[in-house]
């Protein structure tokens, strides 16, 4: 979960939903719709000075230790699905 000021996104690690749908075409438009999601918060002003702090040990998931924009880092990230 992440909770930023009066914003809480639940990422859970199961889904109620299928592997067959997530496997399917329609994997496509929820994936355009998490990219779509990410760059509207990217562009969000309560955002806009906060940053995020990647601990040394995320490289494994493929993430570089340091601190960054988080409005950047979730644009970046909508990218990279996109």
């Amino acid at each position: 979960m992440v909770n930023i000021e009066n914003l809480t996104i639940n990422i859970g690690t199961k889904s109620s939903v299928s592997n067959e749908f997530l496997d399917s075409q329609d994997s496509l438009i929820v994936r355009d719709e998490l990219v779509n999601m990410l760059r509207i918060i990217s562009e969000d002003e309560r955002f806009s000075k906060q940053t995020v702090v990647i601990p040394d040990d995320c490289e494994q998931y493929g993430f570089a230790e340091g601190e960054f924009n988080l409005p950047e880092l979730l644009y970046f990230l909508a990218d990279m699905l996109d």
